[in-house]
């Protein structure tokens, strides 16, 4: 009878334990997802709909899906948060680590109003794994904070929930930053190579200068596409930055960049569109075929991007050598930056956007 009585206890005791251990999990499209170029009503991990714009580009389409720039907005009191998610594909690239290729990385807003990093969310490298769930923090204060979840940059996400304590609260908040740029580009800003998502120069970059840097980028792509210049002509934004010219060839750039800054510049008259050169990475240091592309295609940028910037007041050019350093040290594969080429690239631009931004009224953090 006694040993009965026992085994009923420590039964009773595992229960209660494994009560205590259960989580409320909330399906994050309940919360609020940040960081779309254009809604994308049937996919809200997707960053536009790219079917009404006639791409047919297959990369574009594919990444348009991606979750890449996304972010999730909330607050809660509970002691521990865990995130699940599913992707449609577990493919790791080369040049680029599991977490920021597939993970998540949570963000806690401070007292002062700072976000820091909080943790992060592993993958596994086995491509029959899709679906993660993962304990992010734990035994926090029981008191209500707000958070920021970063999304998988070269990942589409299919399925994301949040879990919390079984009686603790979980909201959605609004994003943090009052305006909006959307930055089109290459594999650079979609981004390639930084080591979590948190880390990418746009996320980054809205951290600084407490401004939304949208990531509507694509690898490989950023060709002055006239479908990507009708998506930039109906995004809803406060500026547009564009580094649009590592995939093109001088010639591209010689026949494209006029039509294209000025669809742009006339669709947003009264907002800032900004360019960018592309970097002279560690490529162009050796291979002399390569290096002396690279410099035809600042030679035509120069040209036209002086005559460019007379014929309209709203676009600007920023031309900083070396940005990212110019020893090759800054790059996971000589040619995308790694985290302290992305470190160099923003503190040599971040002030000099945001002095072209504050004459459009756009108010930064102080550097």
């Amino acid at each position: 009878m006694r040993k009965i009585l026992l085994a009923l206890i420590s039964l009773a005791v595992t229960f209660t334990a494994m009560a205590a251990n259960e989580l409320k999990w909330v399906d994050a499209t309940s919360l609020n997802i940040c960081g779309h170029t254009l809604r994308n009503a049937e996919n809200p991990y997707s960053r536009i709909d790219a079917k009404p714009y006639g791409f047919t580009n297959k990369a574009i389409i594919r990444y348009s899906r991606y979750s890449s720039g996304l972010y999730v907005m909330f607050k809660t009191n509970s002691t521990r948060i865990s995130v699940e998610w599913s992707i449609a594909e577990s493919k790791i690239r080369d040049n680029m680590t599991p977490i920021v290729q597939m993970g998540v990385d949570l963000y806690a807003k401070e007292r002062g109003g700072e976000w820091r990093f909080a943790a992060v969310g592993r993958v596994k490298t086995s491509p029959k794994v899709t679906t993660y769930n993962r304990r992010l923090v734990s035994n926090m204060e029981q008191t209500e904070k707000e958070f920021m979840l970063y999304l998988p940059l070269w990942s589409e996400i299919t399925n994301l929930k949040i879990g919390v304590d079984k009686d603790a609260t979980i909201e959605a908040i609004p994003s943090p930053y009052k305006h909006r740029v959307v930055t089109y580009g290459t594999s650079t800003l979609h981004a390639a190579s930084p080591s979590r998502p948190g880390m990418a120069p746009l996320a980054r970059l809205s951290r600084m200068l407490g401004v939304d840097f949208v990531n509507f980028s694509y690898s490989g792509q950023g060709r002055m596409e006239p479908e990507s210049a009708a998506v930039l002509a109906d995004c809803k934004t406060d500026a547009i930055i564009c580094y649009c010219f590592g995939n093109t060839s001088p010639q591209q750039i010689e026949e494209c960049v006029d039509g294209f800054a000025e669809s742009v510049a006339k669709a947003h008259p009264d907002k800032a569109i900004i360019f960018l050169p592309p970097l002279l990475n560690g490529k162009n240091l050796l291979d002399l075929k390569k290096r002396e592309r690279a410099i035809a295609k600042r030679e035509i940028l120069d040209r036209k991007m002086r005559i460019l910037t007379k014929r309209f007041k709203n676009v600007y050019y920023i031309d900083i050598p070396d940005a990212d350093g110019g020893d090759s040290e800054a790059s996971i594969d000589n040619s995308h930056p790694n985290d302290l080429g992305f470190d160099r690239i923003l503190q040599s631009y971040a002030p000099k956007i945001a002095k072209i931004l504050k004459k459009y009224g756009i108010k930064t953090n102080k550097l």
